[in-house]
């Protein structure tokens, strides 16, 4: 991986947590999610004038398959962040995606990563898993929690998601360039998403959250799009799927630190070893990916 592609995927990284960091500190997340897509479609439109013409038709059971996929995270994101924490639900989500990923590229894509770019891979999965426990005695801990916190299942799903999505992205940018293939998805999965937000929301609890903060949900919306953008355009010029997936989530790091410092999430010595690991992973991806 050279290091432009990794440059732009950290900074991918990095635009991809301000819509966590928007979800988890709106007073209601579904309210705040229908939004964060409202405003992303409206504002991007102007990207409908890059769709080619004849419209590339190939591209339509990628586009449908992405759509479900991404309406899937998104809901169930941020349902976790109902009742999870920042520091929590986000490494696992994005955590767990990168090992799925690994698998569905070697079975679905034929991806075959070098051995220390798995290792990496590995490393970084690992750091996230390990930015999330209390201490590292308690390695068992989020297993336990399960029972106890709705927001891991929901996470989980989330990361399942997000793996399913990159897979079937890798190939869809094959057939039309990755800005109009985003914007079109996004579009595709806020429709999916809205008769399901507006079962539990009334038009009320959208009015209420909408006059909270719009310049919030705007930025977030739009930042989305970009982050994304980023990603498919790395994965089209040939970048594989795995590690590009897992690269992008050293925004774990930064969130988790967020979650301390912001939120007033607890910090412990294991989110120090997870971040190490993470810098690790990516540093053996860099190198030997």
């Amino acid at each position: 991986m050279t290091t432009a592609t990794l440059l732009l995927l950290l900074a991918s990284a990095c635009l991809h947590v301000v819509a966590h960091i928007a979800l988890k500190s709106a007073r209601d997340p579904l309210a705040s999610l229908f939004w964060m897509l409202a405003f992303a479609a409206v504002a991007c439109s102007p990207v409908l004038a890059t769709v080619p013409s004849p419209f590339p038709v190939e591209v339509l059971p990628f586009l449908v398959g992405s759509a479900f996929c991404e309406a899937l995270y998104y809901y169930a994101i941020a349902r976790a962040y109902e009742t999870g924490a920042l520091s929590v639900v986000y490494p696992i989500a994005r955590g767990s995606a990168p090992v799925l990923l690994l698998l569905w590229a070697w079975l679905i894509l034929g991806e075959r990563p070098s051995a220390l770019g798995e290792l990496g891979i590995l490393a970084i999965a690992l750091g996230l898993y390990c930015v999330q426990l209390p201490r590292l005695a308690d390695w068992r801990a989020p297993f336990h929690a399960r029972g106890r916190n709705n927001a891991i299942p929901w996470a989980l799903l989330a990361g399942l998601a997000i793996s399913l999505y990159t897979t079937v992205d890798r190939r869809g940018v094959e057939h039309l360039a990755a800005l109009p293939y985003t914007y079109l998805s996004l579009l595709l999965s806020w429709t999916i998403l809205i008769p399901f937000i507006l079962r539990r929301q009334t038009p009320g609890a959208l009015r209420a959250e909408l006059a909270q903060s719009p310049l919030r949900l705007g930025i977030a919306g739009t930042t989305t799009l970009a982050a994304y953008v980023i990603v498919l355009e790395v994965m089209r010029q040939g970048a594989p799927a795995s590690y590009v997936g897992a690269v992008r989530e050293v925004g774990v790091v930064l969130a988790t630190g967020i979650g301390v410092l912001w939120f007033g999430e607890k910090g412990t010595p294991p989110r120090l070893l997870g971040s190490g690991l993470v810098v690790l992973g990516v540093a053996a991806i860099r190198l030997w990916g």
